[in-house]
This record gives C-alpha cells, sequence and structure tokens, in this order.
C-alpha cells in the first residue's frame, strides 16, 4: 500500500467537515462556529470520495428511482473521467467497514486552529465525536481552490457525496454501503476492492434504455 499521505487526507477530510457542518448552538467556543456530528458519518463520507466507483453506483441507483438524469450524468462523467483509476485512494476493511484512523489528519488540522475534535459520552455508554469546525476554514478552503483551481474537484466532489448521502447518519450511510457484496465480503485488514467493471456495465445497460 502506498505511503499515506496525510496532508492531502487532512485537505478532502476539512471539505467534508465544512461542507457538511452546520451553524453551531452550543457553549461558545472561541473562534468556532459551526460543527459536523459523528465521526461514523466522517468515515462514509470519505468512503465515497475516495471511491468513485462506488458513488457512481450511488447516483445510478438514484437514477433508476427517480429518473432524475443529473443522476446519471454524474455517474457518466466519472467513468468518462476515469476516476475509478485515477482518483481513487484505497481505504482498509474494518470490523465494521470501511475505517481510517483520523487522529493525525485531525492534529494536523487542529494545530491549525481549521477543527476542533471533541467527545463525550451517552447514556448508552458509548463516545459520540463531533467537530467544530473553524470561522476561518470556508475562507482558507475557497482562498486554496482560488489559488490551486484543480482543487475544486474536492469542492464539488463532496457537494455530490453530500446530496448522495441526503442528509443520513453515519449508521444508515454505513449500512448502505454494506449492501455492495464487494465492500461487505472484504476481509477485515483488506483493502477494499474495486466495483468499477461492474457499474461500468450497469451504467452501458441504462445508457442504452435511454
Amino acid at each position: 500500500m502506498a505511503k499515506v499521505d496525510y496532508h492531502r487526507n487532512a485537505l478532502r477530510i476539512l471539505f467534508i467537515l465544512v461542507r457538511g457542518s452546520r451553524p453551531y448552538l452550543g457553549d461558545s467556543v472561541p473562534g468556532y462556529d459551526r460543527v459536523f456530528r459523528g465521526e461514523t458519518k466522517v468515515q462514509a463520507l470519505d468512503f465515497w470520495m475516495r471511491y468513485p466507483d462506488y458513488l457512481a453506483d450511488e447516483l445510478l441507483s438514484l437514477y433508476e428511482t427517480t429518473r432524475d438524469r443529473a443522476r446519471f450524468d454524474a455517474a457518466e462523467r466519472i467513468f468518462a473521467d476515469e476516476e475509478p483509476d485515477l482518483r481513487r485512494v484505497p481505504m482498509l476493511r474494518r470490523y465494521f467497514g470501511a475505517y481510517e484512523p483520523l487522529d493525525t489528519v485531525l492534529g494536523i488540522l487542529k494545530l491549525r486552529g481549521l477543527v476542533l475534535p471533541r467527545s463525550r459520552q451517552m447514556e448508552t455508554g458509548n463516545d459520540e465525536h463531533d467537530f467544530l469546525v473553524g470561522e476561518r476554514a470556508p475562507a482558507l478552503l475557497r482562498e486554496a481552490v482560488a489559488a490551486l483551481p484543480d482543487l475544486g474537484w474536492y469542492d464539488r466532489r463532496v457537494d455530490l457525496v453530500l446530496d448522495v448521502a441526503g442528509g443520513r447518519g453515519g449508521y444508515a450511510l454505513k449500512a448502505c454501503q454494506h449492501r455492495q457484496k464487494e465492500y461487505h465480503d472484504a476481509a477485515a485488514g483488506d483493502l477494499i476492492p474495486t466495483t468499477a467493471e461492474r457499474v461500468r456495465k450497469r451504467l452501458e445497460r441504462l445508457r442504452e434504455g435511454l
């Protein structure tokens, strides 16, 4: 497996946290004004960012349900741009599904005052994680995209991922991803395999029906 690029991962996670956050209404924390709730949701959204083929499959399922041509076109662009080969960032299958420790990435973002990770114990005894987003973070991403327009891909992609997620929580998103046989059947500790060839054939079958 290739060496982990923590700074690239930090940028991708920051896009997810900024675009997926909402105004923070809790006790004031100077320098932070938005919140993203749930590490499980971060991991699930990150998986679709890292595996364009799985995202395309979800878009095709939405197209079949809604007949919204924009969903089909988005899936088609993913393959036209060869994203399943060029954009895939492999992720390990852990016990509960795709997972990658975020400690280093969050440390990078916390050090810069962009994200403040927090946890609290629920009545169930489990810890709930949320992430306060710094006031400077949205502007920093806008400046980064303006300086390096190629980073606009992350901006557009996280919007698409959030649209597919449809406001569902982390556990619902994980359950959705487990319905993909390749994802669910991957052995713990193995890289989750691509579905590109299967999804490409599905895309071609649907294209014939247009």
